[in-house]
């Protein structure tokens, strides 16, 4: 009974990590195809209900027991289950870490910016995944890719206003954009702005 009890449990794990990987696949890809989400919400399950169902960014899982919701996108907003969160955040965190220990490489460096983005969106207080983003940004300077790293710290920041370590990060992009003077004074007024709107979502 006891070995009946082990090998069902891991059964279950399993059964827990596979749905974990399949909606954190679905996630990137989200993410991936609309890239100007800027508004991310954390709904309760029956708050999915109130939300107009459209084929583009909606998932489903494809188990006849389990026919809910956990992910919505629709005009560059971003909803997401909380009963789903969990396994996702998990799920983020188990590639992010695999994608971060794996050996150098331009699909290295693709997997890790793609893993760190879902997990920091999930919990962005995590200084190891802003500092993998960091490296492999330093590698080549990439004004695309600096301008959409300050997209998903505007984005980040109007759930979390007040992290630290996506103000940080934000800091840290600026600078170096600065650096090689690109539209910086387009930026700044652009900050100025991003600043003001989130002053007053705070107040």
């Amino acid at each position: 009974m006891e070995q009946e009890a082990v090998t069902a449990l891991v059964a279950d794990q399993e059964e827990v990590a596979q749905l974990g990987e399949g909606i954190l696949h679905h996630f990137e890809e989200i993410l991936h195809q609309d890239p100007l989400i800027d508004e991310v919400g954390f709904l309760h399950p029956t708050q999915f209900q109130s939300l107009e169902h459209s084929q583009i960014g909606c998932w489903t899982s494809e188990a006849p027991e389990c026919p809910r919701i956990y992910l919505w996108c629709k005009d560059h907003k971003l909803a997401i289950s909380t009963e789903i969160l969990p396994k996702l955040y998990c799920a983020a965190r188990h590639a992010y870490s695999n994608s971060a220990a794996a050996k150098d490489g331009p699909l290295m460096e693709t997997d890790l910016m793609r893993h760190s983005k879902a997990l920091l969106i999930l919990c962005p207080d995590m200084l190891t995944a802003w500092n993998s983003r960091k490296m492999v940004l330093s590698v080549n300077y990439d004004f695309t890719k600096l301008k959409d790293e300050l997209q998903l710290c505007a984005l980040i920041l109007s759930y979390s206003p007040k992290n630290e370590s996506t103000w940080s990060h934000r800091r840290w992009v600026i600078k170096k954009v600065s650096e090689h003077n690109q539209d910086v004074l387009e930026l700044i007024e652009r900050e100025s702005v991003l600043v003001k709107e989130i002053a007053e979502i705070i107040i």
